[in-house]
Parts: structure tokens; sequence; C-alpha cells
């Protein structure tokens, strides 16, 4: 089989965090979200408890 690139074996976590929320973000703004309202649905989400389900207000 062939060898995955050293990027592909082991991923920078942050850098696939980076990816995953930028373009969570982008879709947010393509459905009509402003960037500041999609800042205050991540700080929704910051705040809430471990292990809980994800319930979001509107803004």
């Amino acid at each position: 089989m062939k060898r995955r690139p050293d990027y592909m074996e082991n991923p920078d976590k942050y850098d696939v965090a980076t990816e995953v929320l930028s373009s969570a973000i982008n879709v947010l703004k393509a459905t009509g979200f402003y960037e500041e309202e999609v800042l205050l649905l991540f700080k929704q989400i910051s705040m809430k408890k471990p292990r809980s389900p994800v319930f979001l207000e509107p803004v």
C-alpha cells in the first residue's frame, strides 16, 4: 500500500480545528448570519457544560 504524506499521517489537531471552524463560519455567513451573530453563537457554545447537548438561543 502506498504511504501517505506526513501531513496526512499525523495531522495537526489545531490545523484541523482551524479548518473546521473556518468552514463553519463561512457556511453560517452564507446562510445569512452576520459575522457578529456567528461569534455570538460560538460564544454560546463555549459556555456550554461538557457532555451536554447544544441548544442555541436566537441572537
